[in-house]
């Protein structure tokens, strides 16, 4: 896709930047920098950082590194968080052939299929979870962790109903 040089001004007008030392830096708003600083903590790292324009107004993703694993974290212009999860590679069950399990897996299969064609092999690895729903300023969340205490996900469901 060609850009013409109209479409590249304004995409350049839309975002404040300065170039220093050969290197594009966009300006963060403070609230979010301290939202980035909250959630990552003193041991986490920041893998990436991407600005997104929505419809509703401009949207932080953040690449984190925390005790080892990846997280996404979303977050709204105002530095609120709409969402921290676990990064994974499981993208749910994984199609396999019989040659590809493991030989005990093979052979139960094969015991109890009888005379019977086994097509693909579905693997799933689901694990055990908790999951619970806070209220943190006036923002409800549903926080998810896994049975070894690793966060799966932290995500913004609403506001706090009125009583």
């Amino acid at each position: 896709m060609k850009m013409t040089p109209l479409f590249a001004a304004l995409c350049l007008a839309s975002l404040s930047f300065a170039e220093d030392d050969g290197k594009l830096t966009i300006d963060i708003p403070s609230p979010v920098q301290a939202a980035i600083a909250k959630e990552k903590g003193d041991t986490g790292k920041i893998l990436e950082f991407k600005r997104v324009n929505e419809a509703d107004g401009a949207t932080y993703v953040v690449g984190l590194i925390i005790d080892g694993q990846n997280y996404e974290l979303v977050l709204d212009a105002a530095g609120r968080v709409m969402k921290k999860a676990l990064k994974s590679d499981d993208d749910g069950p994984k199609l396999m052939t019989i040659k590809s399990v493991p030989l005990k897996v093979q052979q139960t299969l094969q015991r109890e299929a009888g005379a019977g064609l086994i097509n693909d092999i579905e693997r799933s690895e689901e694990k055990t979870t908790y999951s619970t729903e806070v209220v943190i300023a006036k923002r409800k969340y549903r926080i998810i962790v896994d049975a070894a205490g690793t966060l799966v996900s932290k995500e913004y469901v609403g506001e706090e109903d009125e009583k």
